[in-house]
């Protein structure tokens, strides 16, 4: 009896210990670090490196699939004992998680859905009728009318056959002011008079300046109105609806940088479909996952803006409870393997060189 009691205890010890040894490993889907296959299979760049890891240095593990959020509330309170994800290492999860070593550099970027040729072209003919443009316009219109004036009143008596006449007079003098200020210069009319001829010189050389300063300030208005439907920086995006993932790095920098209208979902798809829908205007998160969505969707629905921000270190991350010799050694056999020419190989095959 004595000595079926002890077997047992010593069985429920050996489990225990081997239960204990086993490593809780939380993950969830973000190609392409993590994907599932189609034989239900777990792969991607962080799926090899663990793989590598745990074999190189004899960790028994076990995974279970969660959202970004379940994950971060699960390592924080010790549910799991690690996590595999690409998660960026910032100063508020280093209060909670142990990182190992980064093993990759990203950044965040945004998508937003593509407009069409016609889009395009109807809203830079729109431009012309902007504010900014028509303003520029008047202006310089004003300065033609001017000099246009001052040439017929020098003109109107002495050379009555060019500038002749009240309205038709001043029309030639508007006509006059403009061709000189183009350099067109037709010859058809020009100042025969001494006071004519100052001002005709006057308006030569100044004319130069006002048609370079003009010519940059209406196609200034344009590129502002043309900006307004081809955004090209996050920055524009700041009073613009947003979606990004709950919880992620992405989220908590433009929530930093005074983003107003953000609109969290637990992961990317969830973003997506509500840029389908129309809720929000681009979508914001790693660029590394966004490209791996474009790479799959080619139906061209969408672009990715070519304005990388909010600098990134992936790492993989452990519980508080997990000593920190063995996090030690799993950075240090991180270290070994992304030095290698295997490491380089699979990040040239996910499209994911760094220089």
């Amino acid at each position: 009896m004595i000595k079926n009691s002890l077997l047992c205890v010593l069985f429920l010890a050996f489990i225990t210990v081997n239960a204990a040894d086993t490593l809780r490993v939380g993950y969830y889907t973000t190609p392409p670090f993590v994907s599932i296959d189609s034989k239900n299979n777990l792969e991607g760049i962080s799926i090899w490196l663990w793989e590598e890891v745990s074999k190189d240095l004899n960790i028994s593990y076990e995974t279970s699939e969660l959202s970004l959020d379940s994950l971060l509330d699960s390592i924080r309170y010790g549910s799991i004992d690690m996590f595999i994800v690409p998660l960026t290492i910032t100063s508020e999860r280093n209060k909670f998680i142990h990182f190992t070593a980064p093993f990759y550099v990203a950044s965040s970027a945004l998508m937003v859905q593509k407009e069409s040729t016609l889009a395009r072209a109807l809203a830079f003919i729109a431009s012309f009728f902007s504010l900014a443009f028509l303003q520029a316009l008047g202006a310089l219109f004003c300065i033609i009318l001017i000099f246009g004036f001052l040439v017929w009143l020098f003109e109107r008596k002495h050379n009555k056959q060019q500038f002749g006449g009240k309205t038709k007079g001043i029309w030639s003098g508007i006509w006059w002011s403009a061709v000189t200020m183009t350099t067109v210069g037709y010859g058809d009319k020009s100042p025969t008079t001494t006071g004519g001829r100052i001002i005709a010189l006057i308006w030569m050389f100044v004319a130069i300046t006002i048609i370079s300063g003009y010519t940059a300030s209406i196609t200034s208005s344009l590129t502002v109105s043309n900006m307004n439907w081809s955004k090209s920086d996050i920055h524009q995006f700041k009073e613009t609806p947003i979606a990004t993932v709950s919880e992620s790095a992405t989220e908590a920098w433009l929530r930093s940088h005074f983003f107003t209208d953000i609109h969290a979902f637990s992961n990317l798809e969830l973003c997506i479909n509500a840029l389908d829908s129309g809720i929000v205007d681009g979508v914001a998160y790693d660029e590394p996952a966004i490209a791996a969505y474009l790479e799959i969707n080619t139906d061209n629905e969408y672009q990715l803006i070519n304005s990388p921000y909010n600098l990134q270190l992936y790492a993989f991350g452990f519980a508080e409870h997990i000593d920190d010799s063995l996090v030690n050694k799993v950075s240090t056999q991180m270290l070994e393997i992304t030095e290698s020419v295997e490491w380089q190989i699979l990040l040239s095959e996910y499209d994911l060189e760094q220089d």
